[in-house]
């Protein structure tokens, strides 16, 4: 028998260059999306929703996490849900890297492959 369970080192995930930072999709199942996030030192992330449920859990560091008027510090080791179609924005401001996991469900996309067409589409979208 074999056993049907996925693991994944964050050392051997694909690095993809996004307007949030360096995204490393980790584990797409039918039902959950894990993707590590590394937001560079003063990077800023405009206000944004997506239709899935999330978590953002930040694994070290600090993000100032906008909404509507409110903004709010996520530390380290510290977990936040995010409803569906609620928009936020974060904001680093330190000196270095904050490292955070994105965790969705249902996941917006079921691999990295899409992942890639959707951030390319957003990339041309943003080009027009």
């Amino acid at each position: 028998m074999t056993m049907k369970i996925e693991i994944k080192n964050i050392h051997e995930a694909e690095g993809l260059k996004t307007p949030e930072g360096l995204m490393k999709p980790l584990i797409f199942g039918e039902r959950l999306g894990v993707i590590h996030l590394e937001v560079p030192a003063g990077l800023e992330v405009m206000p944004h929703a997506h239709t899935t449920e999330g978590v953002l859990y930040c694994l070290c560091g600090e993000l100032d996490v906008i909404s509507d008027d409110e903004t709010v510090i996520l530390g380290s080791e510290t977990a936040m849900l995010v409803p569906p179609n609620t928009e936020i924005g974060i904001k680093n401001r330190s000196n270095a890297p904050v490292n955070a996991l994105l965790i969705s469900s249902p996941p917006p996309v079921k691999s990295v492959e899409e992942l890639k067409g959707l951030l390319k589409s957003h990339e041309s979208g943003s080009r027009s």
